[in-house]
């Protein structure tokens, strides 16, 4: 379970579908003992919209003959000195001399359950049964009774399950709470660059001039595996077997990075993501802390220059196989393969940012400063 984002406010977990599961486990396995020798078959009532997934659930543990309707509850301005009434509106079943099974999703007050149930005794039910996922017992203080309740919960704005945040969250499985921390305030930027463009001179400066914490790959799987963590373990034993790490190590200690740093004005990510599949667990793993990219800061040069500051850099570090044209030539069609679905994940979502790159380090650090500046 991670932090969601429904419009404009975070949600965090709350209660796990396993967990919803079992209640509801319990609560029918009550309703079948009372109603295993009844006399008659009892009208299942979900009460729209929210009580539509837990109804569904609730139906198909029930071992008894029952009849499904739904209902949905209406307010208007009365007239008289009453104020507000509330009527019922789509059910089509008959329920005089009948039993009703009411599901509701949640209980908090009381209003709409006992006016639902005035309205059904009212309207001649023989006997009406409540029935709800969750009730919020620090603020139900009403008379009538609740048949049967499945979890209590604090006083808190929840979604999932059926329930919504402006008609939006009813489709997740597990139940999440509104989100009441502090909001992350961190900016999150990335530093795109093919071999020679100065990617790693820049990150360096821009760390330096903007109080960023710089977020190197391979500097962590480094680290990790010196430290002995866990992840580094599963890292170092991968290497050793000529194997290449998996998304999901290099994920694991990119969010133990991001958490362990609560403090910092923002982070630099070099080196990370390199697919479109990375940028998209990324946009996970920031969403779970309140971030998102606020920029892709993409050092624009053309192949040609490329070319001669790779075979340039290969004759002073006296890497002879860099020199060859054809291996240069394959390291920047990799390098354009890799990057150009995950340049076009960050185009798509509006963040992506070019900046030509051939002229003097400073010249390109300024038009980087230029552009950093507009975030932090």
């Amino acid at each position: 379970m991670e932090k969601i984002l429904l419009k404009d406010k975070y949600f965090v977990p709350y209660i796990s579908y396993e967990k919803i599961e079992s209640a509801i486990d319990a609560v029918a396995e009550r309703i079948n003992q009372d109603f295993k020798d009844f006399d008659g078959i009892p009208i299942v009532l979900c009460v729209l919209n929210g009580s539509i997934v837990f109804t569904g659930e609730l139906m198909k543990r029930f071992n008894f003959p029952c009849e499904l309707s739904s209902v949905r509850l209406s307010s208007y301005e009365g007239t008289l000195s009453m104020g507000v009434t509330r009527r019922i509106l789509g059910l089509t079943t008959a329920i005089k001399g009948r039993t009703v099974i009411v599901v509701e999703d949640i209980v908090d007050t009381g209003k709409t359950i006992t006016d639902l149930s005035e309205i059904l005794r009212e309207a001649g039910a023989a006997d009406v049964k409540i029935c709800t996922l969750l009730l919020k017992p620090e603020v139900y203080k009403k008379d009538l009774k609740l048949d049967y309740v499945a979890m209590e919960i604090e006083n808190r704005f929840i979604v999932g399950f059926g329930l919504d945040y402006d008609q939006l969250g009813r489709n997740y499985k597990d139940i999440y709470i509104l989100d009441t921390a502090k909001p992350d305030t961190r900016k999150y930027f990335l530093i795109f660059g093919p071999p020679g463009a100065g990617k790693g001179t820049q990150a360096a400066r821009l760390v330096e001039r903007f109080g960023l914490k710089h977020v190197s790959t391979g500097d962590l799987l480094r680290r990790e595996m010196a430290a002995g963590t866990e992840l580094g373990m599963q890292a170092k034993s991968l290497i050793e077997k000529g194997m290449l790490v998996p998304d999901e190590v290099v994920e694991g200690m990119i969010a133990s990075e991001i958490e362990a740093n609560p403090d910092v004005k923002g982070f630099l990510f070099d080196g990370f993501p390199r697919t479109a599949a990375q940028a998209e667990h990324l946009d996970r793993i920031l969403a779970g802390c309140g971030g998102k990219v606020d920029a892709v800061l993409s050092l624009a040069i053309p192949d040609k220059t490329v070319f001669e500051r790779i075979r340039h850099r290969a004759e002073i570090e006296n890497r002879p196989d860099d020199t060859k044209p054809e291996v240069i030539q394959n390291r920047i069609d990799t390098y354009h393969a890799k990057t150009e679905p995950v340049v076009a994940f960050y185009k798509g979502k509006g963040v992506y940012r070019e900046i030509d790159g051939t002229g003097t380090i400073d010249e390109v650090f300024s038009k980087l400063c230029a552009l950093t500046d507009n975030y932090l």
